[in-house]
């Protein structure tokens, strides 16, 4: 806990430095230009087999899961598909439109939907937007299976954030040359919260990108909370937002309620050596606190859980071929107490019998066209005690319409 004291601190303290820097603005991803923007984007990937389950489900041990983290599968499948339309006004205001598949679910939903404005306020750039949309504090929680390296989400953030949190919500972001400080406030229909009465969540970041010279560079910290009432793990449930074959798997039922911490810290490098290439590194490290009771529909246990997890992500990219290795850890260490502790750790299997999951992954991509690229990936999967060897051939679709 006296981290995320000391984080908040920190907050004020960068909001503070902004205040004293460079006075270049700074837009973000979001393209400053007035006008409309079309873009699409398709990821398909053949895998020789999918993950581990666990009585039909995927389960990280010691994690509890929920979100939208479901497990790859065995065959072909469509990673994401998605299409999306930007506007930007000559007085500053904007939106985007986002209509997406995940997961190699069978619906498409409203993915996003949010509309802001710039605008000075004194030296600063003041953005401000609402509506339904991915938390920015780290770049990872934006990002799908065309935009990484790899197809496959990062461990920590299928265990941490259920994959993607993407809600309802308002954001401010204060810019003033490389450096962003930004404040979200979100409804709790993203995991780990919940939304409703004692539910919701809230970030604060800040970030710095730059370039200097051949490098360029885009670093931060962040701070996230999370309530939660009667947390279930939605991908199961009854009355969750479904994929695929989630709705034919049985599940235990229980439901948390507590609160949740995470800090992070993230830096993302990428060197032009020369003409045809660059050497790019990402990495990303997440602490996460979680606090509340678990109970079932007759027995109930406190849990007190200090978790950690992230990875290492190195690439070298010579013209159209870019080769790279990601390795990912997390570290779980919950204490549940109570008379009912042991059972539900077994029931909930956050008893992960001292394993911690990790996973090995190299990578080659050839991008066979600005819009088309191959990718080729193997995997040393030990996120279940079990050790598995996993291999995926797939094409990724992207441009601009």
């Amino acid at each position: 806990m006296q981290l995320f004291t000391c984080g908040i601190g920190r907050f004020v303290l960068v909001a503070v430095c902004l205040c004293v820097a460079s006075s270049t603005y700074g837009h973000g991803d979001l393209n400053p230009e007035p006008g409309t923007k079309a873009e699409a984007a398709v990821s398909v990937t053949w895998r020789d087999q999918g993950v581990l389950l666990s009585n039909g489900r995927w389960q990280i041990p010691g994690v509890l899961m929920g979100g939208e983290a479901y497990p790859v599968e065995e065959g072909i499948s469509v990673d994401e598909a998605r299409v999306g339309v930007y506007h930007r006004s000559v007085h500053d205001v904007f939106g985007y439109l986002q209509v997406s598949s995940h997961a190699g679910g069978q619906e498409a939903e409203l993915h996003h939907a949010f509309a802001g404005l710039d605008f000075d306020v004194g030296p600063m750039l003041a953005t401000i937007v609402a509506g339904r949309m991915a938390a920015a504090m780290t770049p990872a929680n934006g990002e799908h299976a065309s935009d990484r390296l790899f197809s496959e989400t990062p461990l920590a953030l299928d265990a941490f954030l259920g994959r993607q949190l993407n809600d309802e919500g308002v954001r401010l972001v204060l810019s003033r040359g490389p450096l962003q400080l930004g404040l979200e406030s979100w409804r709790g229909t993203a995991f780990p919260a919940t939304p409703g009465e004692g539910g919701g969540s809230s970030d604060a970041y800040i970030h710095v990108r730059d370039r200097h010279g051949a490098l360029r560079y885009h670093a931060g910290l962040w701070w996230l909370q999370a309530d939660a009432m009667n947390r279930q793990d939605s991908r199961y449930s009854a009355d969750g937002h479904q994929h695929g074959g989630a709705a034919l798997v049985v599940a235990p039922e229980y439901w948390f309620d507590g609160n949740t911490e995470m800090a992070g810290a993230f830096v993302r490098l990428d060197w032009q050596w020369t003409v045809q290439t660059a050497l790019n590194v990402d990495a990303q490290w997440l602490q996460v606190n979680t606090a509340g009771v678990l109970r079932d529909a007759t027995r109930r246990a406190d849990l007190d859980a200090d978790d950690n997890g992230g990875w290492l992500q190195a690439s070298v990219r010579h013209g159209n071929h870019q080769w790279g290795l990601r390795w990912e850890q997390l570290v779980v260490e919950n204490e549940l107490s109570g008379a009912a502790a042991e059972a539900m750790a077994i029931e909930t299997q956050l008893y992960n019998q001292g394993h911690n999951p990790n996973r090995t992954s190299v990578i080659y991509r050839w991008q066979l066209h600005p819009d088309v690229a191959v990718r080729l990936e193997a995997m040393d999967d030990q996120i279940q005690s079990e050790q598995q060897q996993r291999f995926a051939v797939g094409m990724v679709w992207k441009a601009a319409l």
